[in-house]
């Protein structure tokens, strides 16, 4: 399947994915344009641009235009649309930060509807692991496992190691680690936990 990068207007930086698609999330499509990338297509009320750049816009690249009022927010209609067009997986920039309950709207969509989606930023992200065996390179400083529902966890080449711990969804005891090997080792032997590699103090 093909990665799609969606970015929104409060991106800071945007990654380079190979082979990728770029698409924007309202004004995250001139976020695009302007670090020269070749914009996918857009997705969006508009509603932060001017009539002339948006009349520009329509021009550079095909927009799905939303009306304001609506029961969805523009990061959630542009990752149903990249689902429907069956990109994986599916990465959100300039997520997490911002006004609050878009971040936690953010994280719900990740927890509870895209088990591909990635929430990127330049110094963190965050993901969904599901049942299985799970190797994590040691790129980010800081390592946190939070479960969506009762999970049984163990952790292998990390600072605290666990083994089949019976991880419930109000547990934070296993915030703040750190890899202390090449890789980290995560088995789930059941549930659904967040993981979230950091580099922020």
């Amino acid at each position: 399947m093909k990665p799609a990068v969606l970015v929104t207007p409060l991106t800071k930086e945007i990654p380079n994915i190979k082979d990728a698609d770029y698409i924007g999330v309202d004004a995250g499509c001139l976020r695009i344009l302007n670090q020269g990338l070749p914009l996918a297509f857009g997705v969006g009320d508009f509603d932060s641009m001017d009539k002339d750049m948006l009349e520009v816009l329509k021009q550079r690249a095909s927009l799905t235009i939303h009306p304001v009022q609506k029961d969805e927010t523009d990061s959630e209609l542009a990752l149903r649309l990249c689902h429907k067009k069956g990109y994986s997986p599916l990465i959100l920039t300039g997520s997490l930060h911002g006004r609050i309950d878009h971040t936690i709207a953010n994280i719900r969509l990740l927890m509870y509807r895209y088990a591909d989606l990635i929430l990127w930023e330049p110094d963190q992200k965050m993901y969904c692991l599901l049942k299985g065996i799970h190797t994590i390179r040691s790129s980010y400083k800081h390592i946190s496992f939070f479960a969506i529902e009762g999970s049984i966890v163990s952790l292998e080449g990390f600072l605290y190691p666990l083994h089949q711990y019976d991880l419930k969804p109000d547990d934070i005891i296993t915030v703040s680690n750190s890899i202390v090997k090449e890789q980290g080792i995560i088995t789930l032997d059941k549930g659904k936990v967040l993981c979230i590699e950091s580099n922020v103090r």
